[in-house]
């Protein structure tokens, strides 16, 4: 497998890949330095991978006024998003259908298609997510999931690398013994093989079951199989030593409606959530305090109603123009009397 991972096709993928994810960085990014120098550092990475000798460098974290960045160099981006290439053609096979963040699995438009597709036909929904799910992924647990697909010794020894990574937070180093890295090539496939026994075992029970990473959807004909799903659930959470988000869990019935990726989903048709339109309504106030134009705002608008509508076709029921209507100067108080009303209807079981 090593061989397949320093091979020239892989590194040149990985390299096409991190120049494109990263041709807006700044001047002294060492994207850069990289792709000067590409010609020579090519052959030194594949010799380093094949004798087993590569070594990934300290992670930084990069604290912006909205954000906390995981930021790995470019060169190890680099190293990580050759192997997710191909443990991914390996896993793909393996991992189930309905995990659907995995690349060519239809993504978070598709999990929703399936889910409003099928929602009309069952009584009952059970929807929940795991808190902070990377950051509670065990090492120990995850790479004996791995170790049953992966048998290099090279390729698990640069894994354990991964997992176990230093990061410098402003000066401060510390060492990581538990969760995997956010904004890493490789870490949605460990995300998708971490949970893969809670898909299995949906499976077995023959139930209609959505997962979007560490978010899923369960949907029952009877409070009898719902009862038996939710218990399924809860051990395998258990095993994985993980636990539900506290304030993203539900079950009840089907015509009542419930939350799930941003919108709302009924038998009716989507919707789009209340949370959803609140951070708009958030992002817009955030535009004007920092004395955004007019026009800035409302391309920010637009895109924003593209994205709502992509991939979703008459399954979404609400008006994506009256959610975002400009209404000369006035927008932004128009956007937020609409956010209070359309909450308030969905807090009522009256969406508009």
């Amino acid at each position: 497998m090593i061989d397949r991972i320093a091979a020239e096709a892989t590194l040149e993928a990985a390299y096409a890949w991190v120049c494109q994810q990263r041709q807006h960085h700044h001047f002294n990014s060492d994207v850069w330095v990289l792709r000067r120098h590409w010609a020579e550092r090519k052959p030194q990475i594949q010799t380093l991978l094949l004798k087993g000798q590569y070594r990934f460098r300290e992670q930084r974290v990069i604290t912006t006024p909205d954000d906390e960045i995981e930021y790995w160099c470019a060169q190890d981006a680099l190293v990580l998003k050759a192997i997710s290439l191909v443990l991914t053609e390996d896993w793909l096979p393996l991992l189930s259908p309905q995990c659907f963040h995995i690349a060519g699995r239809g993504g978070l438009k598709g999990a929703l298609r399936q889910v409003a597709d099928q929602v009309g036909s069952y009584d009952f929904f059970y929807r929940t997510d795991v808190k902070s799910y990377y950051a509670s992924i065990n090492h120990g647990l995850l790479m004996a999931q791995v170790e049953q697909y992966v048998q290099d010794p090279l390729v698990l020894s640069l894994l354990w690398d991964y997992l176990k990574r230093v990061v410098n937070d402003g000066g401060w180093w510390r060492s990581v013994y538990q969760g995997i890295s956010l904004g890493c090539p490789l870490s949605p496939l460990m995300g998708a093989l971490y949970l893969k026994p809670l898909d299995d075992r949906m499976a077995a029970l023959g139930v209609v079951y959505v997962r979007y990473m560490d978010d899923w959807v369960v949907l029952a004909s009877s409070r009898w199989q719902l009862r038996r799903a939710i218990r399924a659930v809860r051990q395998e959470m258990a095993r994985l030593r993980v636990v539900p988000h506290p304030d993203k869990t539900a079950l009840g019935r089907t015509t009542k409606g419930f939350d799930f990726l941003g919108y709302w989903v009924t038998p009716a048709g989507l919707r789009v959530a209340a949370r959803t339109v609140g951070r708009m309504v958030e992002k817009v106030g955030r535009l004007n305090e920092q004395g955004a134009t007019g026009r800035r705002i409302d391309r920010y608008l637009h895109h924003w109603r593209r994205w709502v509508t992509a991939g979703l076709g008459q399954r979404l029921l609400t008006d994506p123009l009256e959610l975002t209507a400009y209404v000369g100067e006035g927008y932004i108080e128009y956007v937020v009397v609409f956010y209070t009303e359309y909450s308030n209807d969905l807090r009522n079981g009256n969406p508009r």
